[in-house]
């Protein structure tokens, strides 16, 4: 008996041991690092690290566990796209005072990283003139075409025309972007085929300005062999 217990305490242990604990992340850097008080603006946050991702083989799905937030002053960015290589991005819309800010990003895990003096909103800059509105867009097929209507919004609707990049996300994933149509009467009609399938798909319509809207979340159902 005595010959066990050095095994029976190994065999305790192991299936008593915690799992390590993530790294802590560190902020390599923010560009733009300023921006017009007026403006939205486009922005890429490195990390040092990766999020981690829960691949579901059944579906061939890819999900990203964490849900990453961007923080400058008392403005809250959700950093809704991954670029790799640590690269997160998000939108950040007008409403800080001219000044310098320190910058954090929470990963909604508990870990979280901060940065200082890293970001500038600057006077001057041009008001956003037009805003954008999706429909709801309803449950879609694998590969097969539908039409989503968006609408641009201001005194000048009637009169824009565009372009603008419409961004298909998946779980919070880009998996494809095409340039819009023309608007007409402040309307698009755009056609749009989606070739991967599951759930939580989204719509972003987004400008060179920076104006940008979201669709609601969406199915999109897999295709059926004939």
């Amino acid at each position: 008996m005595r010959k066990f217990l050095p095994l029976l305490l190994v065999l305790l242990c192991a299936c008593t041991s915690e799992p390590p604990a993530l790294a802590e992340p560190h902020i390599l850097s923010i560009t733009p690092a300023e921006q017009f008080f007026t403006e939205s603006q486009r922005v890429t946050v490195q990390l040092d690290t990766d999020p981690r991702f829960l691949v579901n083989y059944s579906d061939k799905s890819v999900q990203m566990l964490e849900q990453p937030m961007l923080e400058i002053g008392w403005l809250s960015v959700k950093l809704d796209a991954y670029l790799g290589h640590g690269r997160f991005q998000g939108t950040v819309t007008p409403g800080l005072t001219v000044g310098r800010y320190s910058i954090r990003v929470t990963l909604g895990d508990g870990r979280e990283a901060t940065l200082s003096d890293a970001y500038e909103i600057k006077e001057g800059g041009t008001p956003p003139w037009i805003s954008y509105w999706i429909e709801s867009v309803g449950d879609q097929i694998q590969g097969q075409p539908f039409i989503v209507t968006i609408h641009a919004e201001s005194s000048k609707a009637d009169s824009f025309a565009g372009p603008a990049t419409i961004i298909i996300y998946r779980g919070g994933e880009i998996i494809d972007s095409v340039s819009s149509g023309t608007f007409s009467g402040g309307v698009l009609l755009q056609e749009l085929t989606i070739n991967e399938y599951g759930e939580d798909f989204v719509l972003v319509i987004e400008d060179e300005q920076g104006n940008r809207a979201t669709s609601n979340a969406f199915l999109v159902s897999k295709k059926q062999k004939n």
